[in-house]
């Protein structure tokens, strides 16, 4: 029988096996002291995501990262290897390997069926170490990441749910990137 600690993280482990999730949140970062916050939606597939906000498109196949500003009319391609892991470049995979990433070094109950869970990184992924706080569902409240580089990354879930299985196609750009676009492919 699972002790009550352990239903919300299981419970979001179940949400991402073999479904989309669809996530809507705000974050902020500070990276040598300069700060970044925004709203974002993502739809999160396997090792595919979208990720839409701040007037820019990320999409990810699972094996190339597009990083568009449509303003602009700037796109930027890079390799992201399934193989490889690259969790910066792929963030859905942190979620998927969730168990693989990160080890539990502590959590406590903040009442009202919600947990908090404290990870410490077990591979180099950019991330020394995470606190999550689910609700009893295994909805994401909120994640705190503390960066490699120093720095940390907070988001704070407004909305988070299962949704359709997507095409593969819906990871990739629906659009061309015709001679009035700057181009910086990195593959």
């Amino acid at each position: 029988m699972q002790s009550s600690a352990q239903m919300p993280l299981e419970a979001l482990r179940n949400m991402f096996d073999g479904s989309a999730v669809s996530i809507e949140c705000e974050y902020t970062t500070e990276i040598q002291q300069t700060q970044v916050a925004g709203r974002s939606e993502i739809i999160v597939q396997g090792n595919m995501y979208t990720m839409k906000g701040n007037g820019l498109e990320v999409y990810c196949d699972g094996n190339t990262v597009w990083t568009i500003d449509a303003a602009a009319q700037e796109v930027v391609i890079e390799p992201c290897s399934p193989q490889e892991r690259d969790y910066m470049a792929n963030p859905a995979l942190l979620l998927a390997d969730i168990d693989d990433v990160f080890k539990m070094s502590g959590s406590r109950s903040l009442g009202s069926g919600r947990m908090e869970y404290t990870m410490d990184s077990t591979v180099s992924c950019g991330i020394s170490k995470a606190v999550l706080v689910l609700a009893q569902d295994g909805m994401i409240i909120s994640a705190e990441f503390s960066l490699d580089e120093g720095g940390d990354l907070k988001v704070n879930v407004s909305s988070m749910k299962k949704t359709e299985e997507k095409q593969a196609s819906f990871f990739s750009p629906d659009r061309k990137f015709d001679s009035d676009w700057i181009v910086t492919d990195l593959r």
